[in-house]
């Protein structure tokens, strides 16, 4: 598989990183299609008395792609390291085909039985292994095609990418509920947006094969790269690791509590129909990719410290209000909610991701981010079903805010000490 070559000048360097995020579009396309057809493959594949047992063995298959990641962030991550960023890219975005076709012709229970479960969840180990490079590759990227001046608002690029995968999903699963109407979901149109993703992967695939390498992998030491770039982290930076672990964990429990929890609640709990809980994903989507940029660009002037810090404040004083607001189900008491909740995520995520690429050099950098960001993600990954339990449990529906104050409380210290790491790092 061999490179183009490395980026040489402003317009090459453009183009890259719009390549290196192609993969990225799909990797969050995926996921989205799975959480907003949650319900609906939740009778196709975990068929049960309990509407909420179903929903928790759902989202706990969903969280299982996650569990692959971290492996799939050793492998792909050392090519990465070794290989280069677009060799992992292109290799991972190919593997992505294989679950993807697989899962949009898979039968349900009621024709092969619990052998449709076993291999829904295998396909979702595959997807894990498959997208544990996939994300963290296009960062890398994008974080070397920039400089320190404008790298939160490169990095925003692949935000905006992944929620505009979340977007496509949306406004695919909305048009085909739409089209063909809420009962036809379970009884086979949720292929559909499958079959769409599958395309768009192959399609992603041609592109990226025609990226050029970056030019801070390029100009590496060879013998920093021929080395294990896992043991080298391991040994030399696992303060380091722990504190993108930390910032990637964050990201995930509030991403996943605003785009998966909350379209489920939203239609099990509030009662609101399919195409609603879609609109108001779609919403989500719309909101975070118009204001990512300039939230990125206002944390590389004023710091992304301050950012984080914010963000926090913010969530203690307003996540049991936008909850509330959520739990009344009106139009109107949605939309100040969601928008509250987006913003709030943007922060998060523009600050945390770009902080996160730096931490360590450029020989460890695509191991560092794969591994710590599938780390964070399986955290993430696992709140919807927590909250669900805690919902069904206490028999409040505020679990999910008291979920985003505990964890913004957890970071406040990770928050105060980013500064020192960075230092450390030797980066301003």
């Amino acid at each position: 598989m061999s490179s183009p070559g490395s980026v040489t000048g402003p317009a090459v360097s453009r183009r890259n990183r719009l390549l290196a995020t192609s993969g990225v579009l799909i990797e969050w396309y995926d996921f989205m299609v799975y959480a907003l057809l949650a319900t609906t493959l939740q009778q196709v594949f975990f068929p049960t008395e309990s509407t909420t047992l179903g929903l928790i063995l759902t989202f706990a298959t969903f969280a299982v792609g996650y569990l692959a990641r971290p492996v799939g962030g050793l492998v792909l991550g050392r090519l990465g390291d070794t290989k280069g960023r677009r060799y992992a890219l292109v290799l991972s975005t190919t593997l992505m085909l294989v679950p993807l076709a697989v899962i949009t012709i898979l039968p349900g229970y009621d024709t092969i039985g619990i052998l449709a479960p076993i291999l829904l969840t295998l396909m979702r180990l595959f997807q894990g292994f498959s997208v544990g490079g996939e994300y963290s590759g296009a960062l890398t990227a994008l974080s070397e095609s920039s400089d320190a001046a404008s790298r939160g608002r490169s990095i925003s690029l692949g935000l905006a990418t992944a929620m505009g995968g979340n977007l496509l999903a949306s406004l695919v699963v909305l048009l085909t509920t739409v089209i063909w109407g809420e009962e036809a979901l379970a009884a086979g149109t949720w292929r559909i947006p499958f079959a769409i993703g599958l395309v768009a992967c192959a399609i992603s695939v041609i592109l990226q094969r025609r990226m050029h390498e970056t030019t801070e992998f390029v100009s590496g030491d060879e013998d920093s790269t021929a080395k294990s770039p896992f043991m080298s982290l391991i040994r030399q930076y696992p303060r380091e690791t722990l504190m993108m672990t930390a910032l990637a964990a964050w990201s995930g429990i509030t991403v996943y509590t605003l785009i998966s929890w909350m379209p489920s609640f939203l239609e099990t709990v509030v009662g609101d129909s399919d195409a609603e809980a879609q609109a108001v994903s779609a919403l989500i989507s719309i909101i975070y990719v118009v204001a990512v940029f300039p939230v990125a660009a206002l944390g590389d002037r004023v710091g992304r410290q301050r950012v984080m810090l914010w963000c926090i404040g913010l969530y203690l004083v307003l996540a049991i209000p936008a909850t509330l607001l959520i739990d009344q189900g009106a139009l109107l008491a949605l939309i100040p909610a969601v928008l509250v909740l987006a913003l709030l995520q943007t922060g998060v995520d523009s600050s945390t991701t770009t902080e996160m690429t730096r931490l360590v050099p450029s020989s460890v950098r695509y191991t560092a981010i794969a591994i710590t960001y599938a780390l964070g993600m399986i955290i993430g990954s696992f709140t919807p079903a927590v909250e669900e339990a805690l919902i069904g449990y206490t028999g409040s529906d505020l679990m999910p805010a008291f979920v985003l104050i505990a964890i913004s409380l957890l970071m406040l210290p990770v928050v105060l000490l980013l500064p020192r790491m960075k230092a450390r790092a030797g980066e301003a």
